[in-house]
């Protein structure tokens, strides 16, 4: 596989400067970083993430900041993992390590009916997400450039959406307890191109970018269209910056309903019913979306019809408990009790010694010790009996949450339950071990406590 630059653009086109060091370096304020952060990287050898590794990676070495790069084989095109490869090459010439994460399903994904591109895009999301868990890097940085936040904008006016929707990508977003970050989204892809040129950078194109039969694909095609009509790029970009201040305002009144809940060291939270009654209905759907996204362990929020019947039933009362959005919904005196509903978890990972595992999308364990043993990290199996467990634990806990915390398995089954301080009789002490909930930062004043050990 030989990788390839864009096709030339008409020279009219082709006069944006490149990007410079104090521009990026602007862009990546908001995001705080201190020295020694880690931070990760998406590269999946494009124009676009290979000119924002070079940025990030100048800008990092400036500040002390240590730069990971990952690319996902996806497996939905043969040449996918030669061009991983090939990514890790360009990178160690720049001697920033590099991590490949595999799709496995890439390769039955490609007979799908349905969208293979979009399954892949999540898939490698949570690949992602779930790397930088594990190796305790804060943020995710993506490519995503003005151009993409055009295309973003008109395909979600063309969907009717809200003010989010059309409030586009935001510079910074939390996914799975991951800043993922977009720091050039005030550039253009003709600006990108210029910094890999100016550097004699190659690039890989992927040939699903020309593919007519995608939507965002007809959009870019028709920009020249739009362009003549007025809507130039600046302008939709100046209307997207007014949706964007919008949705700030209405998230600023959210975080101060959220402010009024608390999580537990068991992922369930708490909001008092009057607070949600007290404000205006789109800030407590909106507070009610979040709660139920990161209780259920879920990337996106609840369908809104549900939702809304949800706020319905809260504002009529009485009313009986309910699942949504893979949570139960229970009111407990004068509060709201969200929790994850147990039917709803099927995620097992392997954990090791010295590794960290994110189970379902809410704890995060980590075995830091030499401990020769290897645990399935599951469900505790409703019903099962923990022999020599007398039920009090180091704290009480109900029944329904006991049921969502996880479990580590082996061969002779439950051998540990971190969260009730049990271990079978036959498992020594794991020194270094804890798990601790991930995902709630920003959405309460009050986090969880601390981390459950072994």
């Amino acid at each position: 596989m030989q990788p390839e630059a864009a096709p030339e653009v008409a020279p009219e086109l082709a006069t944006e400067p490149a990007v410079t060091a104090a521009q990026f370096a602007a862009a990546m304020a908001p995001f705080r970083l201190s020295p020694q952060s880690k931070v990760a990287v998406a590269v999946s050898g494009g124009v676009d993430s290979l000119a924002l590794t070079h940025l990030l990676v100048r800008w990092a070495g400036e500040r002390r900041v240590v730069v990971h790069g990952l690319t996902v084989d996806h497996q939905l095109r043969d040449a996918a993992a030669a061009e991983a490869e090939q990514v890790g090459r360009w990178l160690g010439r720049q001697a920033v390590p590099h991590t490949i994460l595999h799709w496995n399903e890439g390769p039955q994904a490609r007979e799908w009916t349905g969208s293979a591109q979009s399954a892949a895009r999540d898939a490698r999301y949570g690949l992602m997400t779930d790397w930088c868990a594990v190796n305790d890097c804060s943020h995710l940085f993506l490519a995503h450039h003005a151009d993409d936040q055009v295309e973003t904008f008109l395909l979600r006016l063309a969907r009717g959406s809200g003010v989010d929707g059309l409030a586009a990508m935001a510079s910074a977003s939390v996914r799975d307890g991951i800043v993922v970050a977009r720091p050039l989204l005030g550039f253009s892809k003709l600006q990108l191109m210029a910094v890999c040129r100016a550097l004699e950078q190659p690039w890989i194109e992927d040939p699903s970018n020309q593919n007519s039969a995608g939507a965002r694909v007809r959009f870019r095609q028709a920009q020249q269209i739009l362009e003549r009509e007025g809507l130039t790029r600046s302008r939709l970009l100046a209307t997207v910056g007014h949706l964007q201040r919008a949705r700030a305002a209405l998230e600023h009144s959210v975080g101060a309903l959220l402010d009024w809940s608390s999580w537990d060291d068991f992922g369930s939270v708490r909001l008092p019913l009057g607070k949600i009654l007290d404000v205006p209905e789109e800030i407590a759907l909106r507070a009610l979306a979040r709660l139920l996204t990161a209780a259920g362990g879920q990337v996106f929020g609840p369908r809104f019809d549900s939702l809304a019947r949800l706020y319905a039933r809260l504002v009529a009362g009485p009313w009986s408990d309910a699942t949504l959005h893979g949570c139960l919904v229970n009111r407990e005196g004068a509060e709201v009790h969200i929790s994850r509903e147990p039917a709803q978890i099927t995620d097992q990972r392997t954990l090791s010694q010295n590794t960290s595992v994110v189970w379902d999308r809410r704890f995060k364990l980590t075995m830091a010790a030499d401990v020769a043993a290897t645990f399935t990290v599951a469900r505790w199996p409703t019903g099962a009996l923990l022999p020599g467990f007398d039920g009090a634990g180091p704290v009480a806990i109900p029944v329904r949450l006991r049921e969502v915390l996880p479990a580590l398995l082996d061969s002779r089954g439950i051998a540990a339950v971190p969260h009730l301080g049990y271990r079978r009789a036959d498992i020594a002490e794991i020194p270094g071990f804890r798990v601790g909930v991930i995902g709630v930062s920003g959405l309460s004043a009050r986090a969880p406590d601390g981390d459950a050990k072994l």
